[in-house]
């Protein structure tokens, strides 16, 4: 391997090194998703830990007041937020106010806006979310699945473009994202997204997922067939990634492995686009 090719190879430890710089949103949602876990847990438990990030506590209150969760009046308090949303609903307020946090740059290295960012991780989190009530799945799993899928992309991007590496995916646009991900860094996103999750410390089944879903095999989990759904029901809504298309091009198929219909498809879709419209608006 000549030098500069070395040189293009990212290593576990700088992965490691963007994990910890980047927003305490997702070590947050982590640690939310154990307290809910627990049934001995309570809204204080949430609120002191949200309490230790002030940026995450400005966005869930202005998620809780957004036109999502209107009410008669505007809350102050983390307290009142979280009795407003509800406590089940708490995880999805905090999912969203954590998308936004970790969504706040443009993506030189695949030239997508902070918007689109932002926009493909909630309406494909939310499309998970209701595509696993079809099959009896977890939800919160499912949900975290499709808002952290792309969180590999941040870190590749932000190692590239501080080595001086200004090409953009935009500039080739024909080669499959992964394999010209795997040429610039020697890795793709998803094995990027792998050791960053697993520092967080979320679960298997969502790290899995993550991992498997551009091309489930028939042993793959149902849950990686299914983030390959949400993600192309996504990118048909208009809110997909730059070179992703053509690992979607099967979605039907893995749709039907894990016995979903089209009309389960149809539906979810039109109930994730009709939550989408008011939380883009709040985390925007």
């Amino acid at each position: 391997m000549a030098p500069d090719e070395r040189d293009l190879q990212i290593r576990p430890g700088q992965l490691l090194k963007v994990a910890q710089s980047m927003p305490a949103a997702p070590r947050i949602l982590s640690q939310v998703s154990s307290i809910l876990n627990d049934v001995n847990s309570s809204i204080d438990d949430v609120t002191e830990l949200l309490r230790r990030d002030s940026a995450m506590t400005a966005r869930v209150l202005r998620v809780s007041n957004s036109i999502a969760y209107v009410g008669e009046r505007p809350v102050a308090s983390l307290e009142e937020a979280i009795q407003r949303v509800g406590f089940s609903e708490t995880y999805r307020v905090v999912g969203f106010a954590a998308a936004a946090q970790v969504g706040q740059r443009h993506l030189h290295f695949y030239a997508v806006t902070a918007a689109q960012f932002r926009e493909n991780a909630l309406l494909t989190g939310l499309l998970m979310e209701r595509l696993a009530e079809f099959l009896g799945l977890e939800g919160r799993s499912a949900y975290t699945a499709g808002l952290l899928r792309s969180v590999g992309k941040i870190a590749l991007d932000e190692i590239c473009v501080a080595r001086g590496d200004h090409e953009s995916y935009e500039a080739d646009g024909r080669t499959p994202l992964l394999r010209w991900e795997t040429d610039r860094c020697g890795m793709d996103n998803v094995q990027a997204a792998r050791v960053i999750l697993e520092t967080w410390r979320f679960p298997v089944a969502t790290i899995d997922a993550i991992n498997e879903h551009y091309s489930p095999g028939p042993d793959s989990p149902a849950l990686a067939k299914l983030l390959n759904v949400a993600a192309a029901a996504a990118d048909r809504c208009g809110h997909g990634w730059p070179g992703e298309w053509s690992y979607w091009t099967q979605a039907l198929d893995h749709a039907e492995a894990v016995r979903l219909t089209e009309n389960d498809l149809h539906e979810a879709t039109r109930d994730a686009l009709e939550a989408f419209g008011p939380v883009r608006a709040a985390v925007g």
